[in-house]
């Protein structure tokens, strides 16, 4: 059963199907996943009894057949080694597409929509050409610097677990400009006079989000502990 006293990077590494029921409701699980539910819900705003009756109810379904549950529980069956050759084949590719179409759908609409919404998207493209920057800078440094140095070294030195350090510092600051886009967006809730290409830029930018935080948490909570615990 799942306590207040929990955090909910521990609830999402035993209940990984909880995901989309905390996405939903914004509540961060990977970066600043480490407060006691009591603590986090809170912050929210939310009633902490309903929300663990709630919390419970979606941890007890029966999983899909193919879901974010099962690619969790594989990914913690994994070595290390392989842990962070998943990584690359997998959320590094994947976002790099989806962080390209978002950039492109992005451009489309600041200008189409500028007359009306300028002040908003101004500020919107900013904010994600920042964080683009940052997760294409962060995939470099893990794909060329601090993935190798863990596979030289399967028992971490001082040098490799403060990069790995670093990793996650990094991963608090993306997280951070991603829960201000939220807010901007309203949760991407596209504006009444939103055209298809609107709704699609809030669509793609969200999936890629989605991934980013099952990604950091992926590391954050799981691939990263793992290997330190190989000293």
């Amino acid at each position: 059963m799942i306590t207040k006293d929990m955090t909910l990077a521990d609830v999402v590494k035993e209940h990984p199907n909880t995901i989309g029921f905390l996405n939903n409701l914004h509540l961060d699980y990977c970066c600043g996943g480490h407060d006691a539910i009591s603590i986090a819900v809170r912050e929210k705003g939310l009633d902490v009894e309903k929300f663990l009756a709630d919390l419970n109810a979606v941890a007890a379904r029966p999983t899909k057949s193919k879901d974010v549950h099962a690619d969790i529980e594989s990914f913690k069956d994994l070595t290390v080694l392989e842990m962070l050759d998943d990584l690359e084949a997998t959320h590094h590719v994947t976002d790099r597409q989806l962080m390209a179409e978002t950039e492109q759908l992005l451009n489309k609409i600041l200008i189409v929509h500028y007359p009306h919404h300028g002040e908003m998207l101004t500020r919107l493209h900013h904010l994600y050409a920042g964080l683009k920057a940052e997760l294409e800078e962060h995939f470099a440094k893990e794909e060329q610097l601090v993935f190798p140095l863990m596979r030289q070294h399967p028992h971490p030195d001082e040098k490799t677990l403060a990069l790995v350090q670093e990793l996650e510092n990094e991963h608090t600051g993306a997280g951070d400009i991603i829960k201000e886009i939220q807010e901007l967006t309203d949760n991407f809730t596209p504006p009444a006079d939103a055209c298809p290409t609107f709704r699609r830029t809030y669509t793609v930018m969200e999936e890629l989000f989605d991934d980013v935080f099952i990604h950091i948490f992926k590391e954050n909570s799981i691939a990263f502990p793992e290997y330190a615990e190989q000293q």
